[in-house]
């Protein structure tokens, strides 16, 4: 088996109108120790800046343009195009340690047979980065059996795709894949390109196959900012759900999985329903109610339902005096 170190590493960054963040995406691309071997940028038909940004990186860098069609699309054209034997997926509004890519090579070189791997991340807000990293939150337990290696990272022996689903430490700017993986699940479902939290399902497929690798250090830094879709949490919530969905059928998951899955859509569904009263979308919350069974509904949902289904004359009312008295 080839030495990792020697093995094309391709970056594959779909980006749309983030213009405002490329240049310094891309610097912090083009600054890794160990640089990678292509940069691949797919322009999803943005309509800002993003053209002339890219010029002046036209030396370092290859890009395409394509008719806005969503990120699986974007990241698909880009996986096809690729020539390395590794596909690292950036997101076009993040930014890594310089030492990161050095660290995923070294981790895999320890680790030849992983087929995929990704690293801690914190998230960033105007130039700071938050204290807590993601891995910190995951739930007591969560990584089960792993081999520590001397990179500082550690390979994962059994399948996270159970675990993934309950908690979703995978973040697409941390992700490398094999080519061998990705084209043996097919790459990027086309089907969620509009959709919420899109890179779940490629994720979830990834997860499925093991051994995986993953580096603890939080060496990434996810963006937030008004323009990522990540800060619509009903839209990524209802992605989900839409997902698991899917998931639960075309996945071929085992009897547990599916238990899980079920359970999620519960919970994801409750906490739609919650926002989507939240913000006055009450088509919504009567949808979501329905979807659910028995008395997983619970109390305070009902109400919500009930009030959800009252002509507006008397509901604005009820709910405005509600929310003066929360406050």
């Amino acid at each position: 088996m080839p030495d990792v170190q020697h093995r094309r590493v391709s970056v594959v960054l779909p980006t749309y109108n983030r213009a405002d963040f490329l240049d310094e995406t891309l610097d912090s691309i083009l600054s890794q120790l160990a640089s990678p071997d292509e940069v691949i940028v797919v322009d999803d038909g943005s309509t800002d800046k993003t053209e002339a940004v890219l010029g002046k990186f036209s030396k370092y860098i290859r890009s395409v343009h394509i008719k806005n069609s969503g990120a699986p699309v974007a990241r698909n054209v880009g996986a096809y195009l690729a020539t390395g034997e590794w596909l690292w997926f950036c997101d076009s509004d993040d930014l890594w340690s310089s030492s990161y890519l050095a660290r995923v090579r070294g981790l895999l070189n320890e680790h030849p047979t992983s087929q995929f791997a990704f690293g801690n991340f914190r998230l960033v807000r105007d130039g700071v980065w938050d204290i807590q990293t993601k891995f910190e939150t995951a739930p007591q337990g969560y990584w089960g059996a792993r081999e520590s290696v001397k990179t500082g990272g550690w390979a994962i022996t059994d399948p996270l795709y159970e675990k993934v689903l309950e908690f979703q430490p995978i973040f697409h700017s941390t992700l490398f894949v094999s080519r061998t993986l990705f084209d043996s699940i097919g790459g990027y479902n086309p089907r969620f390109a509009r959709t919420g939290s899109e890179d779940l399902e490629f994720v979830l497929r990834c997860a499925a196959n093991a051994p995986a690798a993953a580096i603890g250090d939080a060496l990434v830094g996810i963006r937030r900012h008004a323009g990522n879709f990540s800060t619509d949490q009903l839209r990524n919530l209802l992605g989900e759900i839409e997902i698991l969905r899917y998931a639960r059928i075309r996945h071929n998951a085992t009897a547990r999985a599916r238990t899980i899955i079920d359970d999620q859509i519960a919970k994801r569904s409750l906490q739609s329903l919650e926002l989507a009263f939240s913000v006055g979308n009450y088509p919504l919350v009567k949808s979501l109610a329905s979807s659910l069974k028995g008395n997983a509904i619970g109390f305070k949902p009902q109400i919500k339902n009930l009030l959800a289904a009252m002509p507006p004359a008397f509901r604005d009312p009820i709910v405005t005096l509600a929310k003066r008295h929360m406050q």
